[in-house]
């Protein structure tokens, strides 16, 4: 958020465009800018450089505002989930404006790839990526490799979603976690055919294929790694209007279907 102050553990050197840094015991302090928007943070050590892309968030206050720039967000559920904290209402949202979609939020990923899909050709867009969940993927998306599933990245059917447009798709929860921007419905197109590949082997493109990558997860999830936070995986068979797929999220605690 505007103001908010990033910790950053590191023995790097840190040089910055914007925002105001300063050292601490372990490592920097980054102050955001009043501005929200996109700002990069690079780190130098050893002759190198890594670049942090990080977003100022628009703010939002849920039940005041109903859209930001025009783009239409909708209303939260005030009552969080049984009282759980990662269902509170967001207090903002990353603006996506006309060239950012091929920002790299994480090794593998893009900011594009996570857009709800209202409003085509409307600028700018906001939306919402966990890191959490970020981390689950790229986790994921390693241990597809190492199992023979060549894959670049995945690719995300669906990412956020706003309140507006989960009820306008015919959803009545409230709590999806898409509208938290830790939900991903994915599946592994390395051949661009636009559906699954054939991950068994069998020569189909079944629901089977995705319960293989569901497999895949769940043997992550039960092996405590740290890189896998807690949440949902769900195995969806193809329709009329796509193939298979699985949703994984990071709401907190396991759930299974």
């Amino acid at each position: 958020m505007p103001g908010e102050m990033l910790e950053i553990e590191t023995n790097a050197n840190l040089t910055v465009g914007t925002g105001e840094m300063s050292r601490d015991a372990d490592g920097w302090i980054w102050t955001a800018p009043d501005t929200p928007g996109h700002h990069q943070l690079y780190f130098q050590s050893g002759g190198e450089t890594a670049l942090l892309n990080v977003f100022v968030l628009t703010p939002f206050e849920n039940g005041e505002d109903v859209s930001l720039d025009g783009y239409r967000v909708g209303e939260y559920n005030p009552v969080p989930l049984r009282g759980m904290e990662r269902y509170v209402p967001p207090t903002g949202f990353i603006e996506m404006l006309p060239g950012m979609e091929d920002i790299q939020i994480a090794p593998h990923f893009r900011l594009g790839q996570f857009i709800c899909k209202q409003q085509p050709g409307h600028d700018p867009t906001f939306l919402l990526v966990d890191p959490h969940m970020l981390l689950k993927l790229e986790t994921l998306l390693t241990a597809a490799n190492d199992r023979g599933w060549e894959a670049d990245t995945f690719f995300v059917m669906s990412g956020f979603r706003t309140p507006f447009y989960n009820a306008a798709i015919g959803n009545t929860t409230t709590s999806s976690r898409h509208l938290f921007g830790d939900a991903a419905d994915i599946y592994i197109d390395q051949d661009g055919d636009g559906v699954m590949d054939d991950l068994n082997g069998d020569g189909r493109i079944t629901r089977e294929d995705a319960a293989e990558l569901a497999a895949l997860a769940a043997e992550i999830a039960d092996s405590g790694s740290d890189h896998w936070h807690s949440g949902g995986i769900g195995i969806y068979s193809a329709n009329a209007v796509h193939g298979p797929f699985i949703h994984v999220d990071a709401r907190g605690y396991r759930a299974r279907w």
